[in-house]
């Protein structure tokens, strides 16, 4: 289950975009899904609560996913 490593990479990244630009709160993350990636959706949102956990600007928000063609994961938008 390599999905929560690439997830708590993923929050990461997103508290620090919201640290950077004084972003008081995170109401929910967008994730792009590649059909061909070998991730499981349904484990990004299992153990999104998990990843954000330690995070207070990320505390209450949203994990919404897209699935699209390719192999790619991509964090498509951040909603704040």
């Amino acid at each position: 289950m390599h999905e929560l490593g690439v997830l708590c990479e993923a929050v990461k990244m997103v508290n620090g975009i919201a640290e950077k630009n004084r972003i008081s709160r995170v109401k929910h993350i967008t994730l792009e899904v590649g059909k061909d990636s070998g991730y499981v959706p349904a484990f990004f949102e299992k153990l999104f609560p998990v990843a954000i956990d330690p995070l207070p600007l990320l505390a209450g928000s949203e994990l919404r996913i897209l699935m699209a063609e390719g192999k790619g994961l991509i964090v498509k938008e951040i909603g704040y």
